[in-house]
């Protein structure tokens, strides 16, 4: 199979949830080129990369026993519902958990830096009991925002629950994950307070956020998900007991 048609139509993509690894893929879209070879020479005309691995996964090796047809679109639309909090558009608590085993697994691999940093909306219980939720579902949605412009592509934001937030930041100790943290307290603070409006119309609800960071040890030989993200939640709830609006964890707390 030539390599640019292999890369538009991969076998994972074509068939996410089949029951074979990437290792063993490679063999598929070979027996996969092989069954379309055949065919076509039956048929007199070429049916598709689709259909030659349809037909030779459900009827040959019986991988699929019952597959549906799904247009891409429609594909890519419930991937993205899956892996997506509606409310925020960052990514949920699902990809949170994935993306974070992933990345354990690749810093202890290649001794790279990992920092995780938690983060909730200050006084959000007050805000949701005296404007309503409403008012507090459009602070979350502008705390994401603010959490999206101080980010890099590479770092992953995810809803965790209610009004708490995780961002997974690859190659970053713990000191370049404070300062996203404080950087993110920065923006959310300077994009002012969400108007309340109801019976007291000009009222403003002005929330601040805090963050807790935690860093992977460099020297790390054995860790998990849970282990960072429990030192990351302590960090979180020292700096709610500082009265929030502010960061711990990271090198200035390693103390």
């Amino acid at each position: 199979m030539p390599e640019a048609e292999f890369h538009a139509h991969p076998l994972s993509r074509l068939f996410p949830y089949a029951p074979f690894n990437v290792r063993e893929a490679a063999d598929r879209v070979a027996a996969i080129e092989g069954h379309r070879r055949d065919l076509a020479s039956r048929l007199g005309r070429d049916v598709g990369l689709p259909v030659a691995a349809l037909d030779y996964l459900q009827n040959i090796t019986g991988e699929l026993l019952a597959p549906r047809i799904v247009e891409d679109k429609v594909l890519d639309a419930l991937e993205h519902r899956s892996i997506t909090d509606p409310l925020t558009g960052l990514f949920n608590r699902y990809h949170f958990d994935a993306t974070l085993t992933r990345e354990v697994a690749r810093c202890l691999r290649y001794g790279t830096r990992l920092s995780l940093l938690l983060m909730d909306v200050d006084q959000m219980k007050a805000v949701n009991d005296g404007w309503g939720h409403q008012v507090g579902d459009r602070l979350l949605s502008r705390v994401a925002g603010a959490m999206r412009q101080s980010l890099r592509s590479s770092d992953v934001v995810s809803r965790y629950g209610g009004d708490e937030f995780a961002i997974i930041l690859p190659d970053a100790d713990g000191q370049a994950g404070r300062l996203v943290a404080e950087r993110i307290c920065s923006e959310v603070k300077a994009a002012g307070p969400v108007e309340a409006g109801g019976p007291e119309p000009g009222v403003m609800a002005q929330s601040t956020v805090s963050g807790g960071v935690a860093e992977l040890p460099p020297a790390a030989t054995m860790a998990s998900g849970d282990l960072l993200i429990v030192a990351a939640d302590q960090a979180l709830y020292l700096a709610k007991r500082r009265g929030g609006n502010c960061v711990a964890g990271g090198a200035a707390d390693s103390r």
